[in-house]
């Protein structure tokens, strides 16, 4: 499959009037890892300027805005963008595909967030794109954080009639029974896609049904390519659960929070 076959079956998956309605319930931090990072960085962003990527329904636009109100949100659906525009009407909210962020020069943002894996709806060759193009508009000293999924985690990629998926209780049990045919043909339609390299996959991905395909990587490959597209070496990581994960450390959380940043003096 296509780079471009994978953005048209993404992109379908989260213009649907379905999902819309998933990402505008959303609220708060996604989780004890994403509220533990948010804290990290309170200190560091009073009155800086940030750029929140991948706004989805809106849910992280207060979160960053209560650090400073120099603030840009972007997402490369118009549907999104439109409905955070919605909710936030006061917020800059741009239509704008972090692979190509030419509209920002160089230097712009001490801060460039993109939270709820939203990296991982790209190709492994975009995700280099991306991390090039956000190390670009970072200042020197500058903050990227962000969520990936985890490949070592034990459900990755697990086909919707695996095992696993039924090792819950009862009646959540009998619920993904009650789904299955519907899943394992989403699956199945989306499974061409499937590739896996040294540290990576991007792999059909549970969420919406098995609607998406989505990158996984594990903690180390993350750090690695983080250090490859110019950030420093010193990179933080957490779980799910906000602990944190020391260097060369793995786990089985399902995503973890990296917080990576650009060299203080960029020497050009």
């Amino acid at each position: 499959m296509a780079a471009s076959e994978l953005d048209r079956l993404n992109r379908s998956t989260w213009s649907r009037e379905s999902t819309l309605e998933v990402f505008a319930a959303r609220d708060g931090p996604i989780d004890p890892g994403e509220a533990l990072l948010l804290e990290r960085l309170c200190s560091a962003l009073a009155g800086e300027p940030i750029l929140d990527v991948g706004v989805g329904g809106g849910r992280s636009v207060p979160l960053l805005r209560r650090f400073s109100d120099d603030y840009a949100g972007i997402d490369y659906l118009e549907e999104m963008v439109s409905l955070t525009r919605t909710r936030f009407p006061d917020a800059r909210i741009e239509h704008v595909d972090a692979r190509d962020l030419s509209p920002f020069a160089d230097g712009s943002f001490a801060l460039a967030f993109w939270s709820a894996n939203g990296i991982d709806g790209v190709s492994h060759t975009d995700r280099s794109r991306v991390l090039s193009e956000i190390r670009r508009v970072l200042r020197p000293g500058g903050f990227f954080a962000f969520s990936t999924h985890n490949l070592r985690h034990p459900l990755s990629g697990r086909p919707p009639w695996h095992y696993r998926w039924f090792l819950c209780p009862p009646r959540i049990a009998l619920l993904r029974a009650s789904r299955l045919r519907r899943r394992a043909e989403a699956y199945r339609r989306a499974a061409s896609g499937v590739q896996r390299g040294q540290g990576w996959g991007t792999l059909v991905d549970p969420a919406y049904e098995f609607g998406l395909l989505t990158h996984f990587t594990t903690l180390a490959e993350a750090r690695a390519e983080l250090v490859e597209s110019g950030f420093e070496p010193e990179i933080e990581a957490w779980d799910t659960q906000g602990s944190e994960l020391a260097s060369g450390a793995e786990t089985r959380s399902p995503w973890f929070h990296l917080l990576a940043r650009t060299p203080r003096r960029d020497c050009g």
